[in-house]
């Protein structure tokens, strides 16, 4: 089986979500770049707390870590960590309980891989 971050070789970022976010704002560049510069300096702090929560064995602290990473990456184009995010919550949600968080740790530092280069893909094309 293909695990969904194999698909992550390719661009990290899709240009077009924050181009057709920018389209429906009337073309005000300064609202994305402001969504983006906030995302970029949110994101290694939301993997964090995905660490975080996974070591304190808190699956809903975790459940709500990985659904802030997840839709904040979805409304910024950031396509592997959406797609990262995704997975881990599938894996969080299929755990009998917290008692079994650490077991997902892999997942999360698989994310840590990521993480630099979706923020030099954004701060490049959108600021």
């Amino acid at each position: 089986m293909v695990s969904e971050y194999d698909e992550c070789t390719d661009a990290l970022v899709d240009r077009t979500v924050l181009t057709e976010l920018q389209a429906e704002l009337g073309g005000d560049h300064g609202i994305i770049s402001t969504f983006v510069r906030n995302y970029v300096e949110l994101l290694p702090w939301r993997v964090g707390r995905l660490h975080r929560a996974l070591k304190k064995l808190d699956i809903d602290d975790a459940m709500d870590a990985v659904l802030s990473l997840k839709t904040s990456s979805h409304m910024v184009g950031a396509i592997c960590m959406n797609r990262l995010a995704t997975e881990l919550e599938i894996s969080v949600r299929l755990l009998p309980n917290g008692d079994h968080l650490h077991e997902l740790a892999a997942q999360v530092h698989e994310m840590d891989r990521f993480i630099s280069g979706t923020i030099e893909e954004l701060e490049t094309r959108f600021q």
